[in-house]
């Protein structure tokens, strides 16, 4: 789960409790975004998505 580090919306928790039912599931938080991590700061999402991806492959 890439969760904003600025989220007002969505608690910390959620996250953290969504990845854990998650099979190979983890929580991240991105740096400088809120609820909307694509729009807020898209260089950190794709960095974490391609590490997720590079550990996966």
């Amino acid at each position: 789960m890439a969760w904003g580090a600025e989220d007002r919306m969505m608690p910390p928790e959620t996250g953290r409790r969504l990845a854990e039912l998650l099979p190979r599931g983890r929580y991240v938080e991105i740096p400088g975004a809120g609820t909307l991590v694509p729009v807020d700061n898209p260089a950190a999402l794709v960095g974490e998505l391609r590490r997720f991806i590079g550990e996966s492959g």
